[in-house]
């Protein structure tokens, strides 16, 4: 028995959400025709299973606070995906809170990569500076983020070295 378009979206969906654009590509892939397609997307937006605004609002939520996205990263995935550019661009805006999540979060992954001592390395911290831009943020975000840590991580550092009994 073959399975319509309808059908075989509510299967997909039922794994996990999907944008519309990777709806029609695998529905596509599948073989089923553009008209009975279109019916079947547009059926399931009608029913609130396909909202790319939601799940795109989401999308950028979890990339920014779990993965240490920033903006640009989020708005070329999400384009990269089929969002529209409009939809993207308005997930990608992350409100203050939600950016000093992802660039603490993005911060802890550099770092762990990181040589020892890299506060006190000129290389190092260019290279976490590319890191950062990489995920996602701004030059200038990028740099500050680095600086104000290199700054922690030396005062931190000078800290320990000075504890009484040191020779």
């Amino acid at each position: 028995m073959a399975v319509g378009a309808y059908q075989r979206a509510l299967q997909l969906l039922a794994r996990r959400d999907h944008f519309a654009a990777e709806l029609k590509e695998k529905l596509t892939r599948k073989g089923h025709l553009a008209d009975e397609i279109d019916e079947a997307l547009t059926r399931c937006v009608d029913l609130g299973l396909v909202n790319d605004e939601k799940l795109a609002e989401r999308f950028a939520q979890l990339r920014s606070a779990d993965r240490g996205w920033g903006p640009h990263r989020i708005l070329a995935e999400l384009r990269k995906r089929g969002v529209e550019p409009s939809v993207a661009g308005s997930a990608a805006r992350l409100s203050s809170e939600a950016m000093a999540i992802a660039l603490n979060r993005a911060l802890v992954k550099v770092e762990r990569r990181a040589k020892d001592k890299w506060w006190s390395l000129p290389e190092a911290r260019a290279r976490m500076i590319s890191s950062l831009i990489g995920r996602g943020f701004d030059t200038s975000e990028a740099r500050d983020a680095v600086f104000d840590l290199a700054a922690l991580r030396e005062k931190t550092n000078d800290a320990i070295d000075d504890q009484p009994g040191d020779s």
